[in-house]
This record gives structure tokens, C-alpha cells and sequence, in this order.
């Protein structure tokens, strides 16, 4: 789970079906949905819609169904989609989509209009994924018989700040370093969010000897979810002479203050 960091970004999905005969005849299933993450701002007790659209491109008409999950978001950055009601800021019960389920034909799209009402005691952040499912494909029938495949699942994430109470909250918690000979140092920062509602963090981070800087690299923006940890890598290439390093990073997680972090290397 960056185009432009913040722009809009397609999801989509190729499926390619191999002939199982010369008889069957290969086809390419192309759909995909946008934007990547639904972002929606209700007052508390209050009600915010916004638009996920869903397209094929494929040769054929597709079936589609959607459904509101949970998602998680692990410190490598992988994004887990789970059953409703599996985390404590689970927005899957307070929203809904129309049409629910559709068939779409080539060369198509359909807007999917997704409303989320949030209680009058909502606070800070809400989160889910919207998971649209394309019902398997049948092929041709053939000499060994007809052929399903079940076509992979889309998702885009749904987040929900709720207007006015948000507590953004973030620090460097960890940092690693390790000199990799002939090729640089490999950094690694964990950045903890302590706050209510998401945040989307980027960074930079510089190695230095004796206040030179010798190095620096960018660390890509992430989506880190409330009362979450994000881990960050980066490669600062070069080759290091004999002596001790300071490795900075410096992250924005969108809050008036920048947070940072520090660790030493020695290189022998």
C-alpha cells in the first residue's frame, strides 16, 4: 500500500490466462479502480461521501461486487486486509457503498458512491479498506474440460479523520545503521505514531563526520496509521574511510514540528 507522493494513483491488475490447449486462446484481463485511498471528513455524528471509480479495460464484460473490510498496515509497509470489526478504528460498519454490485463492460467504468456516518463520540481517525472482487472467469470449454479462474481482489483504503479531533503525535523511536563494505551504509529508522489519526511521513536522512556531510538520502512518504510503527530504509552509497559516523534522520509527519533521530558508526 507514491505517485507524485500525494497524487492520484491507478490500482490495477493484469491477469493473463495461459492457453491450456491450442484450442483455448489466451486472453488479458485488465480493471483496476482510483484514487488508491478514499479520504472522507465528517464532523462527529456526521456523514461525508466521497467517489471510487472502477474500470475495465478488459475484451470482456466483468462482474464485480464490493465489500467494507478492515486493513492494517505492518511496519514493513504491507498491507493486511481483514475481516470487519478486527481493529479498534474499523470504519467497516459505518459506511456503505451503492451499487454494491454491478457488471461493467469493456471499455467502462462506475462510480462507486461511499458514504461514511461516524457517532457523535468518534475521535480522531477511522480506517478500512473498500475491496472490490471480480467474479471468476470462466473460459472456454475444451478437451480437458472448462476452465474457472478466480481473478485477484482490488482494495482501496478508506481513511476517516474525524473533523476537529485529531492529535497528530509522532517520534524517532529506533535507529540502525550498518557499514556495508565497498557499497555504503544501510539505515534503518522506525518512526512510531502516538497520535489519534494517520499520518503521512517522509524523511531525509544525512551521514556526517566531524559536522561534514558526507552523504544523504530521501525516505520515501509512507501512510502510518494511529498507535503504529513504520520502518524506513535507506542506502547512503559510498565507500566510508576509517573513523566514526553520525547518521541523522530528520521526519515530517505533518504536524507544526519535525521529529529526529541520531546513531553512530564506526567504520575500522
Amino acid at each position: 500500500m507514491q505517485a507524485g507522493k500525494r497524487g492520484v494513483m491507478l490500482a490495477c491488475a493484469l491477469v493473463l490466462f495461459a492457453a491450456a490447449t491450442p484450442q483455448l486462446q489466451a486472453q488479458d484481463l485488465q480493471f483496476g479502480l482510483t484514487p488508491p485511498d478514499v479520504e472522507l471528513v465528517p464532523a462527529p455524528g456526521g456523514t461525508a461521501s466521497g467517489v471510487l471509480v472502477v474500470y475495465n479495460r478488459s475484451p470482456r464484460s466483468l462482474h464485480f461486487r464490493i465489500a467494507l473490510q478492515d486493513v492494517f498496515i505492518r511496519p514493513s509497509g504491507v498491507i493486511e486486509i481483514l475481516k470487519p470489526a478486527s481493529t479498534r478504528w474499523s470504519v467497516a460498519g459505518m459506511t456503505r457503498v451503492s451499487p454494491s454490485e454491478f457488471d461493467l463492460e469493456p471499455n467502462r467504468q462506475m462510480p462507486i458512491r461511499v458514504l461514511v456516518t461516524v457517532p457523535k463520540d468518534a475521535r480522531g481517525g477511522l480506517y478500512g479498506a473498500i475491496v472490490v472482487s471480480p467474479s471468476p472467469i470462466l473460459q472456454s470449454s475444451g478437451p480437458r474440460g472448462t476452465f474457472a479462474v478466480v481473478a485477484p481482489k482490488l482494495a482501496a483504503r478508506l481513511l476517516v479523520p474525524i473533523s476537529g479531533t485529531g492529535t497528530p503525535q509522532g517520534a524517532v523511536v529506533n535507529m540502525l545503521a550498518a557499514n556495508l563494505p565497498g557499497k555504503g551504509v544501510d539505515v534503518k529508522v522506525v518512526f512510531r505514531n502516538a497520535g489519534n489519526v494517520h499520518a503521512r511521513v517522509d524523511g531525509i536522512v544525512t551521514l556526517l563526520r566531524g559536522g561534514e556531510v558526507i552523504a544523504k538520502g530521501l525516505l520515501e512518504e509512507s501512510l502510518v496509521l494511529p498507535a503504529s510503527v513504520r520502518e524506513f530504509r535507506v542506502l547512503l552509497p559510498g565507500r566510508l574511510a576509517p573513523g566514526t559516523y553520525t547518521i541523522r534522520a530528520v521526519m515530517d509527519y505533518g504536524a507544526d514540528v519535525l521529529v529526529a533521530g541520531e546513531v553512530t558508526v564506526t567504520v575500522r
